[in-house]
């Protein structure tokens, strides 16, 4: 049982405590204000015989009514107030009831608040590590092209030193195939130059003996032509000394 039907509950027994003997009718009106009747059982609307004995009656009558009417005025009163301080604690338990209310609901509203915080920052948290995990795959992906931009180039100077090596072992051949019929053709020529040089030895000491021998014959020529030519100016001399002699 709340605060408010105790409050409902001691302002009806309130109004509906009253002496013995008499009926109490309530009536409620716009909200607050209640009209309270009350009737004497023992009374009724005539009065009786004239004389000084009926005007003793009608006296006494008219003063318990008096008492009555005061009696409800001051209990309607009381229950005014009592409606009044009823309605203010009936305001303070309900706006209490609220305030508890809104404060659980400010508090379930603070969880609530600081949950989401919680969340977004987690949330925020798996951004930047996204942002920075997809950073770091952006950074490998870039090293992994330089690295096959590399390869790339590396495997076309490979490609083009084969070429190269290629073009070079074909000019090779080419030239080993052009050397060893020069070679051939050299060894022919040495052969050839070889004999030649063999018979120019030959002919080389043929004339050599030739010529030793005709340097021989020449220096025995020359002594025998000195010595003709002496005996013939030996004979001429003779001669001209016998001519001398004849005259």
């Amino acid at each position: 049982m709340n605060h408010l039907t105790i409050l409902i509950l001691t302002i009806t027994i309130t109004l509906a405590s009253s002496k013995p003997g008499e009926t109490e009718n309530v009536h409620q009106s716009s909200g607050y204000g209640a009209v309270i009747a009350y009737h004497d059982s023992g009374t009724s609307g005539t009065s009786g015989t004239s004389g000084s004995g009926g005007d003793k009656e009608g006296f006494s009558a008219g003063s318990g009514l008096r008492n009555i009417a005061q009696g409800s005025a001051e209990q309607a009163h009381n229950a005014v107030a009592n409606q009044h301080a009823a309605a203010r604690q009936a305001a303070f338990v309900a706006k209490s009831s609220l305030a508890q209310a809104a404060a659980g609901a400010a508090a379930t509203a603070q969880a609530a608040l600081v949950g989401k915080q919680i969340l977004v920052q987690r949330l925020m948290q798996q951004v930047q590590e996204a942002h920075q995990s997809l950073e770091a795959e952006a950074h490998q992906l870039q090293q992994a092209q330089r690295a096959a931009a590399a390869s790339q180039q590396a495997a076309q100077q490979a490609q083009q030193q084969i070429h190269a090596l290629n073009a070079a072992l074909n000019s090779a051949q080419s030239t080993a195939v052009h050397a060893g019929q020069a070679a051939e053709e050299a060894g022919a020529e040495l052969a050839s130059q070889s004999s030649m040089l063999g018979a120019a030895k030959q002919k080389l000491s043929l004339l050599e003996d030739q010529l030793h021998s005709a340097q021989g014959d020449l220096q025995a020529t020359e002594e025998a032509a000195q010595k003709a030519a002496s005996a013939a100016h030996i004979a001429q001399s003779n001669a001209a000394q016998a001519a001398n002699e004849a005259e």
